[in-house]
């Protein structure tokens, strides 16, 4: 089975990880909004063409 790409979210606060996807290849495609209990969070979408 051939894929494309992988795709992967990752919260937006999380600079550190944001920074690795990044050297390694992956790019922000979209966000996604979610409610963490009464907390609104917003997780970055990545993906990395393969």
């Amino acid at each position: 089975m051939h894929m494309n790409f992988i795709w992967l979210g990752v919260w937006n606060q999380n600079l550190s990880a944001i920074l690795f996807y990044e050297k390694n290849e992956f790019s922000m495609f979209d966000r996604h909004h979610f409610l963490l209990g009464t907390d609104l969070q917003t997780d970055i979408m990545m993906k990395r063409v393969l």
